[in-house]
């Protein structure tokens, strides 16, 4: 049975897995075939697509790496969860920001809010005096009541008095910012890099201690550089991704 043989032309110079690889992505995105739709098996799709089953592979290899389809050994191939992207690279921009953007549900979670004096490194990178305080922000994102993103943020209290009284699973973090500050978020530096997950942060996610995910560490300035808000963050590389535009002159 040769159902699909019509996906493919074998005149045409593009490679019959680079057809066979577009098919299925227009399938993916088109939502014919959802997250988690299962695809025939490897040797009843080669023969609808009539093609070889290393040609098949080669296709579902090539969208595996692109985190468009997953394999679960025993199980099968699988349309992939898609990653919420965010573009680190070149936008000062929050994650409810961006999520947004994309349309996508997410909940926030408050699980600490309280005005403290941070330890060392946080009164360092602030140059805080040993008494000053700040505002400690504990959040975590969910998206279809999975948890996706920990956040960790500390704001100087001095440059948004009134900022603790704030909702934040009603109010974004940079909006809170500009508002309370009266000034405008100018820019940011973010440091990032790959962690294996502690304890705490690996019950947050409901993950495995140790799993490897993506944590940023980032200071954002108000418009007269003045640095007000530090932020330490764990995002699960299964669910989210990295975007970036980048030009050469």
């Amino acid at each position: 049975m040769k159902e699909y043989s019509n996906v493919i032309n074998k005149s045409d110079p593009k490679p019959l897995y680079s057809q066979i690889a577009d098919w299925m992505s227009e399938k993916i995105s088109t939502k014919e075939w959802e997250k988690n739709h299962q695809l025939p098996a490897e040797e009843d799709l080669a023969k609808q697509l009539d093609v070889s089953r290393g040609t098949l592979r080669k296709a579902i290899s090539s969208l595996i790496k692109e985190g468009i389809l997953i394999q679960i050994q025993g199980k099968g191939t699988f349309v992939a969860e898609p990653k919420v992207s965010h573009p680190f690279g070149q936008e000062l921009i929050s994650f409810a920001e961006s999520m947004e953007r994309e349309g996508i549900n997410f909940e926030t979670k408050v699980l600490e809010k309280q005005v403290i004096v941070p330890k060392a490194s946080v009164k360092k990178k602030f140059s805080l005096t040993d008494n000053q305080k700040v505002l400690y922000l504990k959040r975590i994102r969910l998206i279809d009541n999975e948890p996706v993103i920990v956040l960790e943020n500390y704001i100087k209290v001095d440059l948004c008095q009134g900022i603790e009284y704030v909702k934040f699973e009603q109010m974004p973090l940079f909006e809170a910012i500009e508002k309370f500050s009266g000034q405008k978020i100018s820019f940011g530096t973010r440091q990032f890099e790959a962690r294996g997950l502690e304890e705490e942060q690996a019950m947050l996610l409901s993950m495995p201690i140790g799993t490897p995910v993506l944590y940023l560490d980032q200071i954002t300035y108000l418009d007269e550089l003045i640095p007000v808000e530090i932020s330490q963050v764990w995002l699960r590389s299964d669910k989210y991704s990295i975007t970036s535009y980048l030009q050469r002159d």
